[in-house]
């Protein structure tokens, strides 16, 4: 693990593995945002849901919850952020203050080992 590297969503490798990232990320829109953006009547482009859920519905207490597995909680920070890369500790710090407990699996350590084997949200690290 390369403490220096930071961690975004790779939309091409999405894209790649038959996964679209704007359905994907658009499933994450509250409601004023999907009638909005019309998510429901047209196709909407990645930076405009990622404007929306960076502006708007990341700031939900709803939008990441004790509740949720860790990865799908990685991956909506990352969305909250407008997939800018974040290193692993600012990962972990957002999740600590938003999910509020079992705050020992948001250490980098464990962070890197589920964020790195994952096949499903497309994290990748930008290497330094």
């Amino acid at each position: 693990m390369q403490s220096e590297d930071k961690w975004l969503i790779d939309i091409d490798w999405l894209e790649a593995n038959d996964r679209s990232f704007s359905v994907m990320a658009a499933n994450y829109l509250c409601p004023k945002c999907r009638k909005k953006l019309k998510v429901d009547k047209v196709e909407t482009t990645a930076a405009d849901i990622l404007k929306s859920l960076k502006s708007c519905c990341s700031k939900s207490d709803e939008f990441i919850t004790a509740d949720l597995p860790l990865q799908e909680s990685a991956f909506r920070v990352l969305l909250g952020n407008g997939n800018k890369p974040m290193p692993l500790e600012e990962i972990g710090r957002e999740l600590n203050i938003r999910r509020g407990v079992d705050t020992y699996r948001t250490a980098p350590t464990v962070l890197y080992r589920l964020i790195n084997n994952d096949r499903h949200y497309g994290f990748k690290a930008l290497r330094d």
